[in-house]
């Protein structure tokens, strides 16, 4: 109990606008998320909104209610938590990542193979096949026209050295190719033209290979209530989630 109300004064501490103006700008961030190299490394564990003094990449985070969120891959920065393998671009019900009830949905477009630490939501959009969530419903004109701002998240983990999920399985009919240098235009099912097209097909039965390397965890507070700033660590708390199930 004494190390926690010391905790909990510390970062009443930090949350005072003279520390604000001593430590640097003020960034809001809702869920977990990865800590940068600089200010420490590894995950915050926050998932209630929080403030740290350090900014989030325009690549692997989306705007929500004026809270960055993390939709990247976890995994490259040593989360050992809960993991879904995911297979080429699928939407997100960004909201539903950090359990709020206003709708927003955006898409993650990394390519090939990755985690994310929620399962997308039941229904015909995603099919399952080798132990890997694939999308397999038809891509709105907000997928296409947000593709050229995001797209560079590939590079970004290119550098990045981890275990990534190994589906060796057929894809799922209908599922979203996406090709790397072609442009991206909305097909109708069946055909494939400017790089995007539906893939037919049966699902062939595989495991997902996964080997995770241990994380490097930063320490921090979890406090509920308004956002509090937070240093280069982060604290542990609870899975709260509506849509996505999280185990």
């Amino acid at each position: 109990m004494k190390l926690r109300f010391a905790l909990i004064v510390l970062a009443c501490v930090f949350a005072t606008p003279a520390a604000a103006k001593k430590y640097g700008k003020q960034v809001r961030f809702a869920g977990i998320h990865p800590v940068p190299k600089g200010e420490g490394g590894g995950i915050c564990h926050i998932e209630a909104p929080h403030v740290h003094i350090y900014a989030a990449n325009k690549l692997e985070y989306r705007t929500y209610a004026d809270n960055n969120v993390f939709v990247g891959d976890p995994v490259a920065y040593g989360w050992d938590g809960p993991k879904y393998a995911y297979k080429g671009h699928h939407p997100i019900q960004v909201n539903a990542v950090v359990g709020m009830p206003e709708p927003y949905v955006h898409f993650c477009y990394i390519n090939g193979p990755h985690y994310h630490y929620w399962e997308p939501p039941e229904g015909p959009e995603f099919k399952v096949s080798g132990g890997a969530y694939f999308y397999v419903g038809t891509p709105p004109p907000v997928y296409v026209e947000a593709r050229p701002a995001y797209i560079g998240i590939n590079t970004y983990y290119e550098p990045i050295v981890y275990t990534r999920p190994v589906v060796e399985v057929e894809p799922p009919h209908g599922w979203i190719m996406v090709g790397a240098a072609a442009p991206v235009i909305v097909a109708p099912r069946g055909r494939v033209r400017g790089g995007v097209g539906v893939v037919g097909g049966v699902g062939v039965s595989a495991g997902v290979h996964v080997e995770v390397p241990a994380p490097t965890i930063g320490i921090g507070v979890h406090v509920g209530g308004p956002a509090v700033i937070v240093g280069g660590g982060g604290g542990h708390g609870k899975f709260k989630h509506k849509k996505f199930k999280r185990h």
